[in-house]
């Protein structure tokens, strides 16, 4: 019997089209059928101008739902994820190294995407897809990175390997003080200098065992080909501080979009991209945008260096800013521009402190709540690093455990008790 029904279906869609026709009214283009529009094969013109603004209407929407879950999913990739694979995701090249083994690299626009929020991988370039060069491709391949740029003192072409990687983030990461401690805890002898092997034990000592020199092109940068040359401190420094400063101004033209100075909104959706709530995060861009929107000022360069200097020295600024809480002080505009002068060296202009308490000030009584502001930027300095949960046994036998308790058969106790009686 079910075998007639595809042709009892087709004959009842071919007279449902017969009868369409006098269902419509042809002179006021008013539908009397209300499948007439669809099934009436004469009406293409009125078809057409009233599917193409739905059809639209829906691929917008799609295509806006699309991207929001993308970069919501590598949001979470960044901060979640183990190092291999945030690498693996963001890297985009496959190449033979000089020892012909196949090697993954990041460019220096791909170590940008990895460690900034909301910038979107390219299609068909994700985790475990590359470009794969050979070797004419890889004497042709050129970084569009200027020749004076960081990346190529570490190596060429401005390539970055797995330990490279992850080297450059946990450094973008440390205050510069607390290298400098580093630094002269290290130098046993006194002379102002350390050796290859004295730098190592300081990145593992720093970097709690994650960093390591030895198999980086930094070493070679830094400790010249023969790796027999002594660093000091002002040369770390000045490598360090260069690192630092081009990355931020990579991160700044990376989000201009055409425009001489970033918007306020842009800025804000940076800051609060690792934000654990949507629904203050929501509430945060909107106040920004009511605010912002139609005056737009916009935050320069040097504002948005200055403020990212404040988060990399974000643990002395929580101190600073405790004190004021158990002192009973208000944390106002004039005591966090004080904390970020005494603590940070930088000096936050009106404009920069006024975007500042529009996203942190939720109740705008001008007092800005320590521990919101703390946690929303910890993220950003830390660089997606320190959030990352290590693998333990006992947490993986008790998910285990849970899994095989939930997928056991449910025994209904009556017939369990009572199958005997």
């Amino acid at each position: 019997m079910t075998r007639f029904l595809p042709a009892f279906f087709q004959s009842a869609r071919s007279l449902a089209s017969m009868v369409a026709p006098f269902c419509c009214d042809n002179e006021n283009k008013r539908q009397l059928w209300p499948g007439s529009l669809v099934l009436n094969a004469s009406n293409s013109a009125t078809k057409k101008e009233s599917a193409k603004p739905r059809r639209s209407a829906v691929s917008r929407h799609r295509a806006s739902f699309r991207e929001n879950t993308i970069t919501a999913y590598e949001n979470r990739l960044r901060i979640y994820s183990q190092p291999s694979k945030v690498f693996r995701y963001f890297a985009t090249i496959k190449m033979r190294n000089k020892a012909g083994r196949w090697e993954i690299f990041m460019t220096p626009s791909d170590f940008l995407r990895s460690i900034l929020p909301g910038i979107p991988q390219p299609e068909n370039l994700g985790l475990d897809k590359y470009r794969v060069l050979d070797e004419k491709g890889v004497e042709k391949w050129e970084s569009k990175m200027k020749r004076d740029s960081i990346f190529f003192k570490l190596e060429t072409k401005g390539l970055l390997t797995f330990s490279d990687y992850v080297l450059l983030t946990i450094l973008l990461s440390i205050p510069q003080r607390h290298i400098e401690i580093g630094f002269k805890l290290f130098d046993l002898n006194g002379d102002g200098t350390l050796s290859i092997h004295d730098l190592e034990s300081l990145l593992l000592a720093i970097t709690q065992g994650e960093a390591s020199a030895m198999n980086t092109h930094l070493k070679n940068t830094l400790f010249g080909p023969k790796l027999n040359k002594h660093l000091t401190l002002a040369q770390f420094l000045e490598f360090f501080q260069d690192l630092t400063e081009e990355i931020l101004n990579l991160e700044y033209e990376m989000l201009l979009k055409d425009r001489s100075v970033i918007s306020e909104l842009d800025f804000s959706k940076l800051v609060l991209s690792y934000k654990s709530s949507p629904t203050e995060r929501h509430l945060a861009l909107k106040r920004v945008k009511k605010k912002y929107g139609q005056k737009m000022e916009g935050i320069t360069k040097a504002e948005f260096i200055d403020f990212f200097r404040l988060v990399k020295e974000l643990d002395a600024v929580d101190m600073a800013l405790s004190f004021h809480y158990l002192a009973g002080a208000d944390i106002s505009r004039q005591t966090l521009g004080r904390i970020a002068e005494v603590v940070a060296g930088v000096t936050l202009t009106e404009h920069m402190m006024d975007v500042i308490f529009t996203i942190f000030d939720a109740d705008r009584n001008g007092v800005l709540g320590r521990r919101e502001f703390i946690k929303a930027l910890r993220i950003q300095r830390t660089r997606t690093h320190s959030v990352r949960n290590h693998f333990r046994l006992t947490s993986a036998l008790n998910v285990v455990c849970k899994c095989a308790w939930r997928t056991l058969p449910v025994r209904n106790s009556k017939k369990t008790c009572f199958s005997y009686s």
